[in-house]
């Protein structure tokens, strides 16, 4: 199954957000209850391409936007993706910001009946850093509310907390997953996935202030090998294992599809690891190369 886009709108202004803004201002009746049904039913009945993205994959769904959760109809909705795809796993992204409110969260959760989770975004351990990257002051408190409601909320779908990593929040990486320990200290309750951002939509147009090579990122990240044991389920996307600490490969995730991805011969073509590996997001590829790439010898 695909990615399908919930909701056209947001309440944040991410600067890493991977739409541009001309897909909030389309029409949101595009994205209605009637209109997201009828997308739903054509695609389960093979009648022609209907979703753009991970089309090809049956395996689960994940409900992105904009900001899913605040559909004027988000509950209709999500009730009639549950019950049109029994037993198939649900991810919804979410910035995490409407379940500050517990009432909601309550609802979401008697709804969203498993196999469920709820991937909610995280941009630093603070306000000052997150609400700057979330475009949206106050959003950091209502972030981290929403994720204490979830993760007390007996029989709540699973909490996966995303970081994603770029030229603004890299740098505090450590004190981001401190952060995380010292709230949520029982970290079998909850996912992290530790992601390098992807090279599209305001990611492109922000580039500026974002740029961030993926030889940094990894070595950020093997400098908080020690915090990242303490968490019992983390991952990391986007990494090409060669650039990672042999500790840190069997955490690395292949999620983009092929035509996301590319192993350049030169480099890739007799690395050991390729096999298991993502290689480098063919976007990444086209603005930086692949210089930083150090092959294994088999």
């Amino acid at each position: 199954m695909p990615d399908i886009p919930f909701w056209n709108k947001c309440n944040n202004k991410c600067v890493m957000c991977t739409n541009l803004p001309d897909f909030a201002r389309q029409p949101g009746a595009n994205y209605g209850l009637k209109g997201q049904i009828g997308k739903l039913e054509r695609y389960l009945k093979g009648l022609g391409p209907v979703y753009l993205k991970n089309a090809g994959r049956a395996e689960f769904v994940s409900l992105t936007g904009g900001e899913p959760t605040i559909h004027p109809e988000f509950f209709k909705l999500l009730s009639y993706f549950r019950k049109r795809l029994p037993g198939l796993p649900i991810t919804l992204l979410s910035n995490g910001r409407r379940f500050a409110a517990r009432g909601f969260a309550e609802k979401f959760s008697s709804l969203a009946r498993p196999p469920f989770s709820v991937a909610i975004a995280l941009h630093g351990p603070s306000a000052r850093l997150h609400d700057a990257v979330a475009g949206v002051k106050g959003s950091f408190a209502q972030t981290v509310a929403g994720l204490k409601n979830l993760l007390s909320i007996p029989g709540a779908p699973g909490v996966e907390v995303r970081l994603v990593l770029h030229g603004k929040n890299a740098a505090a990486l450590d004190r981001t997953l401190k952060f995380l320990l010292k709230t949520f200290p029982d970290t079998s309750a909850y996912g992290v996935t530790v992601i390098h951002y992807e090279l599209e939509g305001m990611s492109l147009a922000n580039h500026g202030g974002l740029a961030l090579r993926l030889r940094a990122s990894a070595a950020k990240l093997g400098s908080c090998l020690p915090l990242i044991r303490r968490f019992a389920g983390l991952r990391l996307y986007h990494f090409p294992l060669c650039l990672v600490r042999k500790e840190l490969r069997p955490l690395c995730w292949v999620t983009l599809p092929p035509e996301d991805r590319i192993y350049p011969p030169g480099k890739c073509g007799h690395c050991a690891l390729k096999k298991n590996c993502l290689g480098l997001m063919l976007e990444y590829y086209r603005m930086f190369g692949d210089s930083e790439l150090k092959p294994v010898k088999k």
